[in-house]
Protein backbone atom coordinates (compact mmCIF):
# COMPACT_ATOMS: atom_id res chain seq x y z
CA UNK A 1 0.00 0.00 0.00
CA UNK A 2 1.28 3.46 -0.88
CA UNK A 3 2.10 5.92 1.84
CA UNK A 4 0.28 9.28 1.90
CA UNK A 5 3.36 10.95 0.41
CA UNK A 6 3.66 8.34 -2.37
CA UNK A 7 -0.05 8.59 -3.17
CA UNK A 8 0.25 12.40 -3.38
CA UNK A 9 3.21 12.03 -5.75
CA UNK A 10 1.22 9.68 -8.00
CA UNK A 11 -1.73 12.07 -8.08
CA UNK A 12 0.57 14.99 -8.87
CA UNK A 13 2.20 13.05 -11.70
CA UNK A 14 -1.24 12.15 -13.09
CA UNK A 15 -2.35 15.79 -12.92
CA UNK A 16 0.80 16.97 -14.69
CA UNK A 17 0.27 14.34 -17.39
CA UNK A 18 -3.34 15.41 -17.91
CA UNK A 19 -2.37 19.09 -17.90
CA UNK A 20 0.08 18.41 -20.74
CA UNK A 21 -2.72 16.71 -22.69
CA UNK A 22 -5.14 19.57 -22.00
CA UNK A 23 -2.60 22.14 -23.17
CA UNK A 24 -2.60 20.57 -26.63
CA UNK A 25 -6.26 19.57 -26.73
CA UNK A 26 -8.65 22.29 -25.53
CA UNK A 27 -11.71 20.30 -26.59
CA UNK A 28 -10.70 17.48 -24.24
CA UNK A 29 -10.16 20.08 -21.51
CA UNK A 30 -13.66 21.47 -22.13
CA UNK A 31 -15.32 18.04 -22.17
CA UNK A 32 -13.55 16.69 -19.08
CA UNK A 33 -13.26 19.79 -16.91
CA UNK A 34 -15.57 22.65 -17.93
CA UNK A 35 -19.10 23.16 -16.68
CA UNK A 36 -21.55 25.87 -17.74
CA UNK A 37 -24.51 27.52 -16.07
CA UNK A 38 -27.85 28.26 -17.72
CA UNK A 39 -29.35 31.19 -15.82
CA UNK A 40 -32.50 31.03 -17.93
CA UNK A 41 -33.23 27.34 -17.32
CA UNK A 42 -36.02 26.28 -15.00
CA UNK A 43 -34.84 25.21 -11.56
CA UNK A 44 -35.47 21.53 -10.92
CA UNK A 45 -34.99 19.27 -7.92
CA UNK A 46 -32.34 17.38 -9.88
CA UNK A 47 -30.38 20.50 -10.79
CA UNK A 48 -31.14 23.45 -8.56
CA UNK A 49 -27.85 25.14 -9.49
CA UNK A 50 -28.59 24.81 -13.24
CA UNK A 51 -24.98 23.69 -13.83
CA UNK A 52 -24.25 21.41 -16.76
CA UNK A 53 -21.31 19.50 -18.18
CA UNK A 54 -19.78 20.77 -21.39
CA UNK A 55 -21.97 19.68 -24.37
CA UNK A 56 -19.44 17.43 -26.10
CA UNK A 57 -22.07 16.27 -28.62
CA UNK A 58 -22.38 19.78 -30.13
CA UNK A 59 -20.30 19.25 -33.27
CA UNK A 60 -20.58 22.88 -34.36
CA UNK A 61 -18.83 24.02 -31.17
CA UNK A 62 -15.95 21.61 -31.81
CA UNK A 63 -15.73 22.78 -35.42
CA UNK A 64 -15.79 26.44 -34.35
CA UNK A 65 -13.02 25.74 -31.86
CA UNK A 66 -10.92 24.24 -34.67
CA UNK A 67 -11.35 27.49 -36.61
CA UNK A 68 -10.37 29.52 -33.53
CA UNK A 69 -7.22 27.45 -33.17
CA UNK A 70 -6.12 27.94 -36.76
CA UNK A 71 -7.30 31.32 -38.06
CA UNK A 72 -6.15 34.83 -37.07
CA UNK A 73 -9.39 36.50 -38.24
CA UNK A 74 -12.64 34.82 -37.19
CA UNK A 75 -16.28 35.89 -37.52
CA UNK A 76 -18.96 33.84 -35.76
CA UNK A 77 -22.65 34.52 -36.49
CA UNK A 78 -24.65 33.34 -33.51
CA UNK A 79 -28.08 33.19 -31.96
CA UNK A 80 -29.37 32.53 -28.47
CA UNK A 81 -28.87 29.05 -27.02
CA UNK A 82 -25.94 28.26 -29.33
CA UNK A 83 -23.44 28.66 -26.44
CA UNK A 84 -20.98 30.66 -28.55
CA UNK A 85 -20.33 33.02 -25.62
CA UNK A 86 -19.51 30.04 -23.41
CA UNK A 87 -17.21 28.66 -26.11
CA UNK A 88 -15.28 31.95 -26.27
CA UNK A 89 -15.10 32.14 -22.48
CA UNK A 90 -13.72 28.59 -22.30
CA UNK A 91 -11.30 29.41 -25.12
CA UNK A 92 -10.06 32.43 -23.16
CA UNK A 93 -9.64 30.39 -19.98
CA UNK A 94 -7.71 27.67 -21.80
CA UNK A 95 -5.52 30.28 -23.47
CA UNK A 96 -4.83 32.03 -20.17
CA UNK A 97 -3.99 28.79 -18.37
CA UNK A 98 -1.72 27.25 -20.99
CA UNK A 99 -0.12 30.19 -22.85
CA UNK A 100 2.12 32.32 -20.61
CA UNK A 101 1.99 36.11 -20.95
CA UNK A 102 -1.17 36.05 -23.10
CA UNK A 103 -3.12 39.33 -23.23
CA UNK A 104 -6.76 38.45 -23.82
CA UNK A 105 -9.21 41.30 -24.33
CA UNK A 106 -12.94 40.67 -24.04
CA UNK A 107 -14.70 43.69 -25.55
CA UNK A 108 -18.38 44.55 -25.49
CA UNK A 109 -20.55 47.64 -25.88
CA UNK A 110 -19.90 48.66 -22.26
CA UNK A 111 -17.36 47.65 -19.63
CA UNK A 112 -20.17 46.21 -17.52
CA UNK A 113 -21.35 43.89 -20.31
CA UNK A 114 -17.79 42.74 -20.92
CA UNK A 115 -17.19 42.29 -17.19
CA UNK A 116 -20.33 40.19 -16.87
CA UNK A 117 -18.83 37.72 -19.35
CA UNK A 118 -15.41 37.76 -17.67
CA UNK A 119 -16.94 37.30 -14.20
CA UNK A 120 -19.91 35.03 -14.86
CA UNK A 121 -18.36 33.02 -17.67
CA UNK A 122 -14.53 32.99 -17.53
CA UNK A 123 -14.07 33.16 -13.76
CA UNK A 124 -17.01 30.81 -13.23
CA UNK A 125 -15.36 28.22 -15.48
CA UNK A 126 -12.03 28.49 -13.64
CA UNK A 127 -13.59 28.26 -10.18
CA UNK A 128 -15.81 25.31 -11.08
CA UNK A 129 -13.53 22.96 -13.00
CA UNK A 130 -14.76 19.43 -12.36
CA UNK A 131 -11.41 18.40 -10.92
CA UNK A 132 -10.71 20.67 -7.90
CA UNK A 133 -7.01 19.89 -8.19
CA UNK A 134 -6.94 21.65 -11.57
CA UNK A 135 -8.43 24.90 -10.33
CA UNK A 136 -6.14 27.90 -10.29
CA UNK A 137 -6.69 30.87 -7.99
CA UNK A 138 -6.04 33.93 -10.15
CA UNK A 139 -5.71 37.52 -9.00
CA UNK A 140 -8.94 39.38 -9.74
CA UNK A 141 -9.86 43.05 -9.96
CA UNK A 142 -13.43 44.30 -9.83
CA UNK A 143 -15.02 47.10 -11.80
CA UNK A 144 -16.96 49.92 -10.16
CA UNK A 145 -20.14 47.85 -10.49
CA UNK A 146 -18.66 44.99 -8.46
CA UNK A 147 -18.12 42.55 -11.31
CA UNK A 148 -14.70 41.01 -11.88
CA UNK A 149 -13.27 42.74 -14.94
CA UNK A 150 -9.64 41.60 -14.82
CA UNK A 151 -8.23 38.11 -14.15
CA UNK A 152 -4.47 37.56 -13.90
CA UNK A 153 -3.05 34.02 -13.86
CA UNK A 154 0.20 32.95 -12.15
CA UNK A 155 1.86 32.64 -15.59
CA UNK A 156 1.22 36.39 -16.15
CA UNK A 157 -1.56 35.81 -18.68
CA UNK A 158 -4.66 37.91 -18.16
CA UNK A 159 -8.26 38.30 -19.30
CA UNK A 160 -9.50 41.89 -19.37
CA UNK A 161 -13.01 43.23 -19.88
CA UNK A 162 -13.07 46.42 -21.92
CA UNK A 163 -15.67 48.69 -23.45
CA UNK A 164 -15.31 48.88 -27.22
CA UNK A 165 -13.39 51.80 -28.65
CA UNK A 166 -10.72 52.20 -31.28
CA UNK A 167 -8.46 54.23 -29.01
CA UNK A 168 -8.61 51.65 -26.23
CA UNK A 169 -6.49 49.08 -28.05
CA UNK A 170 -3.80 51.52 -29.15
CA UNK A 171 -2.32 51.41 -25.64
CA UNK A 172 -1.80 47.64 -25.57
CA UNK A 173 -0.30 44.65 -27.35
CA UNK A 174 -2.91 41.93 -27.59
CA UNK A 175 -2.76 38.17 -28.03
CA UNK A 176 -6.50 37.77 -28.65
CA UNK A 177 -9.19 40.42 -29.10
CA UNK A 178 -12.80 39.29 -28.92
CA UNK A 179 -15.58 41.72 -29.86
CA UNK A 180 -18.90 40.37 -28.63
CA UNK A 181 -22.16 41.42 -30.32
CA UNK A 182 -20.16 43.40 -32.85
CA UNK A 183 -23.19 44.20 -35.01
CA UNK A 184 -24.70 46.30 -32.23
CA UNK A 185 -21.60 48.39 -31.49
CA UNK A 186 -21.00 51.72 -33.20
CA UNK A 187 -17.33 51.48 -32.19
CA UNK A 188 -16.79 48.03 -33.72
CA UNK A 189 -15.38 49.29 -37.06
CA UNK A 190 -12.88 51.48 -35.19
CA UNK A 191 -11.85 48.53 -33.01
CA UNK A 192 -11.33 46.38 -36.10
CA UNK A 193 -9.18 49.07 -37.74
CA UNK A 194 -7.08 49.40 -34.59
CA UNK A 195 -6.75 45.62 -34.24
CA UNK A 196 -5.68 44.80 -37.80
CA UNK A 197 -2.05 45.98 -37.33
CA UNK A 198 -1.87 43.71 -34.27
CA UNK A 199 -3.23 40.81 -36.33
CA UNK A 200 -0.47 41.43 -38.88
CA UNK A 201 1.98 41.01 -36.01
CA UNK A 202 0.49 37.75 -34.76
CA UNK A 203 -2.59 38.65 -32.71
CA UNK A 204 -6.02 37.09 -33.25
CA UNK A 205 -9.24 39.04 -33.82
CA UNK A 206 -12.60 37.36 -33.19
CA UNK A 207 -16.00 38.86 -33.93
CA UNK A 208 -19.23 37.25 -32.77
CA UNK A 209 -22.75 38.59 -32.98
CA UNK A 210 -26.37 37.83 -33.43
CA UNK A 211 -27.86 39.66 -36.39
CA UNK A 212 -28.06 43.43 -36.32
CA UNK A 213 -29.58 43.54 -39.79
CA UNK A 214 -27.89 43.88 -43.17
CA UNK A 215 -25.47 46.57 -41.97
CA UNK A 216 -22.67 46.03 -39.47
CA UNK A 217 -18.98 45.25 -39.39
CA UNK A 218 -19.53 41.48 -39.70
CA UNK A 219 -22.24 41.95 -42.32
CA UNK A 220 -19.79 44.00 -44.38
CA UNK A 221 -17.11 41.32 -44.05
CA UNK A 222 -19.58 38.60 -45.06
CA UNK A 223 -20.67 40.65 -48.04
CA UNK A 224 -17.04 41.14 -49.08
CA UNK A 225 -16.50 37.37 -49.31
CA UNK A 226 -19.85 36.68 -50.96
CA UNK A 227 -21.78 35.30 -47.99
CA UNK A 228 -25.33 36.64 -47.78
CA UNK A 229 -27.12 33.61 -46.31
CA UNK A 230 -26.47 30.19 -44.77
CA UNK A 231 -26.85 28.69 -48.27
CA UNK A 232 -23.75 30.65 -49.28
CA UNK A 233 -21.85 29.27 -46.29
CA UNK A 234 -22.81 25.72 -47.25
CA UNK A 235 -21.62 26.41 -50.80
CA UNK A 236 -18.23 27.70 -49.59
CA UNK A 237 -17.54 24.71 -47.32
CA UNK A 238 -18.86 22.07 -49.70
Amino acid sequence: MLSAREEAAVLLSYKEELDAIYADDPWKFFCQQVVTKDESAQITNANRDRIYRWPENYDYLRETLAVLQNEPLVGVPKSRRMMVSWLLAAYFVHKARYQPNAALFYMSETEQKAAFAVDKRCLFIEQNLRGPEFRITPVTTKTKTGLVGHITYPNESYIWALASGGDVLRQYTATVIFIDESEFQSEAPAVVRAALPMVENGAQLILASSSGGPVGVMAELCDAVGVKSWKDVQRLVA
